[in-house]
């Protein structure tokens, strides 16, 4: 067990957990351990978490009980508690690995190309979700806000990959630094989630679908994937492509 310390019942009281940096870790049932995170408030995130329901990562409602270590350096520690994970059992824990994105890889000069700055490349590169993921989480978060804010991800996961929804969530994302982080890596560990457009609330899709769509302008014919989502907050019904793909003559 990477924390150490008193285990605590997951639930409504973990919202009098201290409004101070630090990390945690989720267990089971069985008090297995599934997911270590942090943040500059812990009595913020367990908030969040206990409010929505995990609505970022469904998986996350499993826990039912948690360890929490008090640290200000708290990005360090997590680094730290991952690495020693790994090094025991030979992976992260199973909701610290992204659900499974599609295993397309493209050519690499359709890779996504990481820069600190124009004229300032980092050498990094990701060729699919998967490696895009992997990226995300180890370069520099100047990197992150200069791409974000010229709208490179979104353009990249729209154009390449056709992940309309997922692209469209990214957009949206209005942060910096290590928030700017988390929230694209959330948005890749769910794809599918939308915002409602009355409320802004995260939906999870209520059913899903594939249907054809109207012919590129190459002439290329698209199957859509659509959701019907109902949200949990304000009741609202609406629909969103989550993506396009391309059908094969």
């Amino acid at each position: 067990m990477p924390i150490s310390g008193m285990m605590y019942m997951w639930g409504e009281r973990a919202k009098h957990a201290p409004e101070e940096a630090g990390v945690y870790a989720l267990y089971t049932e069985e008090r297995v351990l599934v997911y270590v995170g942090g943040g500059t408030n812990l009595r913020d995130i367990f908030t969040r978490h206990l409010e929505t329901n995990f609505s970022d990562d469904p998986r996350k409602r499993e826990a039912r009980y948690y360890k929490r270590e008090l640290i200000s350096n708290w990005e360090e520690r997590v680094k730290e508690l991952l690495d020693e994970y790994r090094r025991e059992y030979g992976e992260l824990p199973k909701l610290n690995i992204p659900l499974e994105l599609p295993k397309k890889e493209v050519a690499h000069e359709l890779g996504f190309h990481f820069y600190e700055d124009l004229d300032k490349p980092l050498y990094e590169a990701a060729f699919s979700l998967e490696d895009f993921w992997e990226k995300i989480g180890k370069v520099p978060a100047a990197s992150l806000e200069f791409h974000q804010k010229r709208g490179d991800f979104a353009r990249w996961i729209s154009e390449v990959f056709m992940e309309t929804q997922l692209a469209e969530r990214i957009e949206r994302i209005d942060k910096t630094g290590e928030d700017l982080r988390r929230e694209i890596l959330n948005a890749l560990l769910r794809p599918e989630i939308a915002e409602c457009p009355r409320c802004g609330t995260q939906t999870n899709p209520a059913k899903t679908w594939k249907m054809a769509g109207r012919p590129t302008k190459t002439g290329e014919k698209l199957q859509l994937t659509i959701g019907l989502y109902r949200c949990g907050n304000c009741k609202e019904t609406f629909r969103k492509v989550i993506r396009k793909e391309k059908i094969k003559s």
